[in-house]
């Protein structure tokens, strides 16, 4: 789990502590110190300049450092509570580096990486931060959250086109749903409504409440999220988001969270 005490970062810190509870699993919170701010405070003419505020000052690695050690304590006291009140196994990292790749190498270790879509974005329209389009990128099993915890109990909701990855979303979403999410919705493209596979799920997930949703294209994808609130998207592989669905446009038209698989 990626920490930096931003909105959408704690939406993450929550998410995952929720999973971590559902599913008997640890979490590990990270924070990264960013190297690139420390280069840039070397710099004779960096200066700071505070929300809300014209005035600047001097940009130190001196401050940049006690800003570092100021959040992560703070992220680490906000993780130990959460953790603790819901009786989940919890560890606490601090690096240093580029904050991509010091993610990248910290979930090669885990099972999934949380992180918050935004950062520290600014503008009412919710952006994806440059951390989540690099985690995006990369085949690592992803949940991205925007600005705003998760449901009480959030359902999942697959995008099925017939393929092996949504078979692995679907997979993913009902044993998920088994561990106490409010059930599944499966979007079917109409000529996939027959489909094998889907048969066979039905019979496999009797126990939990499974919902069909037909698309008379996937182009109507986007449209129909926006009805689907308090839900988590599960995608089983990134190329739908460049096919159908750009990550900035989702963000931007739904701002409902995205659970991608590792390839």
């Amino acid at each position: 789990m990626a920490l930096d005490a931003s909105p959408p970062s704690l939406a993450a810190l929550y998410a995952a502590v929720d999973l971590a509870a559902r599913m008997d699993a640890e979490v590990v919170g990270l924070f990264v110190e960013d190297t690139a701010l420390l280069r840039l405070a070397d710099v004779p003419c960096a200066r700071e300049v505070l929300y809300f505020s014209v005035a600047g000052a001097p940009l130190t690695r001196a401050s940049i450092e006690a800003q570092f050690r100021a959040q992560s304590e703070q992220l680490r006291r906000t993780l130990e509570a959460v953790a603790q009140r819901a009786q989940v196994a919890w560890s606490f990292r601090i690096s240093r580096g580029e904050v991509a790749s010091e993610l990248r190498a910290a979930a090669a270790e885990a099972d999934l990486l949380a992180l918050g879509i935004a950062g520290w974005s600014l503008g009412r329209r919710l952006r994806a931060g440059s951390t989540a389009l690099q985690i995006v990128a990369s085949s690592l099993p992803t949940l991205l959250l925007p600005g705003h915890t998760l449901a009480e109990k959030p359902h999942l909701v697959v995008y099925y086109d017939g393929s092996s990855a949504a078979q692995r979303a679907l997979l993913a979403a009902i044993v998920l749903a088994k561990a106490g999410m409010d059930g599944v919705t499966v979007l079917v493209e109409a000529e996939n409504e027959a489909d094998s596979f889907l048969s066979e799920s039905k019979t496999e997930s009797e126990d939990i409440e499974i919902r069909y949703v037909r698309l008379d294209t996937a182009e109507s994808l986007p449209a129909v999220l926006k009805a689907e609130k308090g839900g988590i998207l599960v995608l089983g592989e990134r190329t739908l988001l460049d096919r159908l669905l750009p990550l900035e446009a989702f963000l931007g038209d739904t701002e409902m969270p995205l659970l991608l698989l590792g390839s």
